[in-house]
């Protein structure tokens, strides 16, 4: 089971955690090189006292030496002794001591220094061969440790103190830094949990001068935002959707009441309410249709594409309408080149389908409607289709591609659509990474202008 801890705490073992292992590493190393300098002086020491005294036997006979001469040729505490080759010991000083260290003499003109312990004391113990005419023998300097380990101890125990006191005290300052620190995200919590009792509808209105929190503050803002427009739409939908399918269902439950009462011993009532009933029931299945178009998810990479050449699209749509609409006249002005662009062929016919049915819907008085197409200099193809209907107002343009919105909302119902055609049609050409927009003058005409983009080699 997972524990679960506050920001604060985390923070605070944190820090904590670092500081420590910091101040470990960095003592421990400080240290370490003060050992390795030291204990490198007390070799060089005990080099010299060697050095110093083999220098006195070496240079004049053993009964001049005086003890003066021993002592200033030794540091303090170092203690020295006389052997001869078969590692007697012939004299030591200072004469009171007792040197209880075993040395192991070797034949070796050179200094030989080696650490040794005594009784839990620890020493260097350096010896040397001689060979001159005042003296054949060894000559032996101890040189005790306890300065240098009394040193380390000391350093151990101020580091440790050190140590402790510093730990303590940042463990305070992170105390009260963590409290400032979450101080912002304890009042964005908050606001947070007001918004879940209130709704999505508030905002986060706070300003905690950390780039941060008032980046997820504005963020949060932001995603807010969205959602409510998303809900309200889909409330937005919902409602227009039902108001869509109540009316032909009261229409069908009318009719179907009518045959009831009166058509069993009425062929003229039973075929007039059956083919109104069917009507209706055309509209709602186109309706349904349409809205599962609107909500199915089609990404790009379930598209099954073809290069088709756009111009001949065109052509053939309009060939078609003009057949079935005789008393309207298409026009279509076309790039000459060939304009061959990736996309279904389906859904680019039903694309066309819709921007000139509604067209043809709202252009009853001209009956003129113009198609053209074109490739602009950044390599980008725009088609346009213009009508010379009554056109959309200006406030309504940015509206007319939102689900069920029409413009002339006394005869949509009359002309067959559910105000979900442009919708739909939009959605095919983002689908294909294409732009759609209106230009519009009310009263004279209405250009939809739809443009894909250049395609990348």
């Amino acid at each position: 089971m997972n524990r679960v801890t506050s920001l604060r705490t985390q923070w605070l073992k944190l820090s904590i955690l670092i500081i420590t292992i910091t101040y470990i590493l960095f003592s421990s190393l400080l240290i370490y090189a003060t050992s390795v300098y030291l204990k490198d002086q007390e070799y060089r020491a005990v080099s010299r006292s060697l050095t110093d005294v083999s220098s006195l036997y070496e240079n004049q006979p053993f009964n001049s030496i005086t003890e003066r001469d021993i002592y200033t040729s030794l540091y303090d505490n170092q203690q020295m002794g006389l052997y001869t080759l078969s590692g007697e010991e012939v004299y030591r000083w200072p004469i009171r001591t007792q040197l209880n260290i075993e040395t192991d003499f070797e034949a070796n003109l050179n200094p030989v220094i080696e650490p040794a312990s005594v009784d839990g004391d620890d020493y260097l113990v350096g010896t040397r061969m001689l060979q001159s005419d005042y003296w054949h023998g060894y000559i032996s300097v101890v040189h005790p440790l306890n300065e240098y380990n009394t040193i380390i101890r000391m350093m151990l125990f101020i580091a440790t103190i050190i140590g402790f006191l510093s730990i303590t005290f940042t463990s305070v300052i992170s105390y009260f830094f963590s409290i400032q620190m979450v101080k912002p995200i304890g009042r964005f919590t908050g606001q947070l949990k007001k918004i879940e009792n209130q709704g999505f509808a508030e905002r986060l209105d706070l300003k905690t001068n950390i780039i941060e929190t008032d980046y997820m503050i504005e963020s949060f803002n932001n995603m807010m935002e969205a959602l409510e427009e998303s809900y309200n739409q889909q409330k937005q939908f919902v409602e227009d959707a039902s108001h869509e399918l109540r009316t032909p269902l009261q229409i069908i439950q009318g009719h179907l009441q009518l045959i009831n009462r009166w058509g069993r011993n009425s062929p003229e009532v039973l075929d007039e309410s059956l083919g109104i009933s069917i009507e209706e029931l055309k509209r709602i299945n186109k309706l349904v249709e349409e809205l599962l178009l609107l909500t199915k998810n089609e990404g790009a990479d379930y598209l099954q594409t073809e290069s088709i050449n756009l111009n001949d699209e065109i052509m053939s749509r309009i060939e078609s309408l003009d057949k079935v609409h005789p008393d309207y006249t298409f026009e279509a002005k076309l790039d000459k080149s060939k304009l061959m662009y990736p996309i279904n062929n389906y859904h680019f016919e039903q694309m066309l389908i819709i921007f000139l049915d509604n067209a043809i819907k709202f252009d009853t008085e001209h009956k003129h409607i113009t198609v053209s197409s074109e490739r602009l200099k950044d390599g980008s193809i725009e088609i346009a289709i213009t009508d010379s209907g009554i056109g959309i107002p200006a406030e309504e343009i940015d509206q007319v591609f939102n689900r069920f919105y029409r413009v002339d909302k006394s005869r949509s119902r009359d002309q067959g659509g559910n105000g979900l055609g442009l919708s739909i049609a939009k959605k095919i050409v983002e689908l294909y990474r294409g732009n759609v927009w209106i230009s519009s003058k009310e009263g004279k005409s209405t250009t939809v202008h739809i443009k894909f983009p250049k395609l990348k080699n």
